[in-house]
């Protein structure tokens, strides 16, 4: 039996039946293998912790606007 023939098969099976097949197929792959289908790829984060300079940055922004609608 070819996979096209057993995917409306699998479309109609019950949750409870899909999750069942899901833990079968899943029992029957290595655990490697596993590992490298369901490991999310890392992409980084940019936190403004400890970015001191782009405060310093922001806050002389923030001074030269006040200055300058002072000012006008």
């Amino acid at each position: 039996m070819s996979l096209t023939e057993i995917i409306p098969l699998v479309n109609n099976l019950s949750q409870p039946d899909k999750l069942s097949l899901f833990k079968l197929l899943a029992a029957q792959v290595p655990d490697a293998e596993l590992q490298v289908i369901f490991s999310a790829p890392e992409y980084p984060v940019w936190s403004p912790y400890d970015a001191t300079e782009a405060a310093n940055i922001l806050m002389q922004m923030i001074r030269d606007d006040r200055e300058a609608s002072t000012h006008a």
